[in-house]
């Protein structure tokens, strides 16, 4: 049987219009009547909407707890076709009723498709259309079956007869038949790909957050945490575990005093150390924090980023061999947020997230720019929250669409870098370089609500949040961070590893899971003592002490 991850497995069902489908319908309800919701959510999408037919099926489906997604009523064919390639790489199986022509289109658009199963009870429907993502047809009568093999040429096997759930309600071999169906196509899992761009896929983060919080205070964590002067030994410890690969970060305030004078003392010896130990560094460039004496409204302040990158690239081509990692503004979304639109941080502002989002991309933009004339092997990594939006009522029409603009702005970050949005910042489909996805227990949640778990009706297991990633933009990931308090620590990174394992089992190119922060620090907020990490604030006799539930889950003792 088909290995089970966390949470169920979303199965979308694609329909061109509930009208005239009573067949297809019939087969839905079966499916949702029978199989175990914890393995088993059923989605429905329509294409069209026709008055009064369409609301009968809604309260139907809705009854049995399936979730109807009625956002193409008010689209345009091309707008449909653009919504479907943003919805379906969610889901782990699509099936496709009615010969929806608005399907193939949109996987068209995908560098990754999930698999999809054709249903058909006309033999029209099922000489139509293309079959290359066609995993299996499914034909509701021999006839309709034997048409569907005449398209499929190599795999007419994979054309197969199932009856339809109107002539048989009760007989239970339909279910068995589907459930076989389901469990077969989801096993049909593609090699995993090769792990190739970094030193180790276990990989950790240090704490290096140097913003300024709402009362003027500066915070700076790689002090706190003892990094700052302790960084060699904490290399040599991680590599020891066999941690070949971190995140670590400069801090621009510390360093460039004016314009264009810098003071490189609480870098270098990081960067030596890393040298010292063959430690592959991800180097942060931003995180948070800029000097003083910089409006980050301005023009200075990306004129004066992309001249601290480009110095950056300078010191690190005369001190290393190595190919480069970069990552040139860490979290532009949280950071727009924090500092653009919650006044949670420098700088401060309110109503103006989504410009201090288009300031901070063209600050990478310009940056990556310079990095690149200094040293053209440099790599970069851009990392940003991974989260889930949901509507508190999923029939609440205005809730939903809500609910779902919000979520999907997590991409505008990378759209702008990728010069997909707002192309006049410069971004370029070449700058997207390693996508890095950052995911805690906390990046799920209800509509202007709290947080909700895995056990809530709503979750999207992590796998998902990969796969549309990659089907979105077709460049490798990086898990680049993750990571849970407490007793926590444990189970979340088997919940991690295990999702990653699942994507990549599906063809996803995740190259790595980041753990952050991997040393135990400081909140934020209120200097409370956050036993997040693998190690231990407190160093003994040179060594940090170790979460030992965590290095267990890790594998690494």
């Amino acid at each position: 049987m088909m290995e089970r991850g966390r949470g169920a497995l979303d199965i979308l069902f694609v329909f061109a219009c509930l009208a005239d489908a009573d067949d297809e319908l019939d087969t839905v309800s079966l499916l949702a009547r029978h199989l175990d919701p914890n393995e088993y959510r059923i989605h429905v999408i329509a294409c069209f909407h026709e008055a009064g037919t369409s609301e009968q099926h809604h309260a139907r489906l809705e009854a049995l707890g399936v979730d109807i997604d009625p956002a193409p009523y008010d689209l345009s064919f091309d707008e449909t076709v653009n919504y479907l390639a943003q919805k379906i790489p969610s889901f782990a199986l699509i099936i496709s009723c009615q010969n929806v022509a608005d399907i193939y289109p949109a996987l068209d658009r995908l560098y990754w498709q999930p698999p999809l199963i054709e249903y058909g009870r006309l033999v029209a429907h099922a000489l139509a259309g293309p079959k290359h993502f066609t995993r299996r047809y499914v034909g509701t009568s021999s006839e309709v079956r034997d048409a569907a093999a005449s398209r499929m040429a190599g795999r007419e096997q994979h054309a197969i007869l199932i009856p339809s759930a109107r002539d048989f309600p009760t007989d239970a071999r339909i279910i068995t038949l589907w459930e076989k169906l389901l469990d077969e196509v989801l096993e049909d899992r593609q090699s995993p790909p090769p792990v190739s761009i970094f030193q180790s896929f276990l990989q950790g983060g240090f704490e290096c957050s140097t913003h300024k919080r709402s009362d003027g205070r500066r915070l700076d964590l790689l002090v706190s945490t003892g990094h700052s002067t302790h960084a060699e030994a904490d290399y040599r410890q991680l590599a020891s575990y066999h941690i070949r690969t971190v995140r670590d970060g400069l801090r621009w305030h510390l360093i460039e005093g004016g314009a264009g004078q810098y003071d490189w003392s609480s870098f270098l010896p990081m960067l030596r150390a890393a040298k010292s130990c063959q430690m592959q560094v991800i180097w942060d460039l931003l995180h948070y924090g800029w000097p003083d004496d910089i409006d980050i409204w301005t023009a200075k302040f990306v004129d004066q980023f992309a001249g601290f990158a480009r110095a950056v690239a300078k010191i690190i081509r005369d001190e290393m061999d190595d190919v480069p990692f970069y990552c040139p503004v860490n979290e532009i979304s949280f950071h727009a947020w924090a500092g653009g639109e919650a006044a949670y941080f420098k700088p401060h502002a309110r109503g103006r997230g989504f410009e201090l989002k288009c300031q901070l991309a063209r600050a990478a933009i310009a940056a990556m720019n310079e990095i690149l004339l200094v040293d053209p092997r440099a790599r970069f990594v851009h990392c940003e929250p991974a989260i889930n939006i949901v509507p508190e009522f999923p029939s609440n029409k205005a809730q939903r669409a809500e609910a779902e603009g919000r979520r999907v702005a997590q991409f505008q970050a990378f759209d702008m870098i990728a010069g997909r949005l707002w192309p006049q910042l410069g971004g370029e489909e070449k700058l997207l370089d390693i996508i890095g996805l950052n995911y805690y227990p906390n990046n799920q949640w209800i509509l202007d609500g709290p947080a909700i778990s895995s056990t809530h009706a709503q979750y999207r297991p992590f796998r998902t949040m990969l796969t549309e990633t990659y089907a979105r933009y077709g460049r490798p990931i990086l898990i680049s961070e993750t990571g849970a308090e407490g007793d926590n620590r444990g189970p979340w990174f088997r919940m991690i590893a295990a999702e990653a394992k699942a994507a990549r089992n599906v063809g996803i190119p995740v190259e790595g899971i980041c753990y952050y922060p991997i040393i135990d620090h400081l909140g934020w907020d209120d200097d409370r003592d956050c036993q997040s990490g693998l190690l231990s604030r407190t160093v003994i006799n040179g060594q940090r002490g170790v979460h030992l539930p965590l290095a267990q889950a890790m594998g690494i003792i």
